[in-house]
């Protein structure tokens, strides 16, 4: 069932070399919930950028916890972007 404060949005995350990405993925793997959909595209400079860009459905605040989670761990930046209007608008 949809809460009224659901959004969909995207999640694009940078992994740096030096990230790690075995937590990251556990972290993304535990909120599965959230995610519509999971594009993954390693080593995209040759070298060591990892990129993965997840489509999400969820609360502002479910989001909010998932980028904030991902966007502590060193070598990691995140980017998000949910759509204006909520779901049941």
């Amino acid at each position: 069932m949809e809460n009224s404060q659901d959004r969909y949005g995207f999640v694009g995350v940078l992994l740096e070399e030096d990230s790690d990405k075995e937590l990251v993925h556990k972290i993304i793997s535990s909120n599965s919930n959230l995610i519509l959909g999971r594009l993954g595209l390693p080593r995209v400079d040759g070298k060591g950028l990892s990129v993965i860009t997840l489509i999400v459905h969820g609360t502002t605040d479910e989001i909010g916890s998932l980028t904030g989670k991902l966007g502590c761990l060193k070598g990691v930046s995140v980017k998000s972007g949910l759509q204006k209007k909520r779901v049941d608008e």
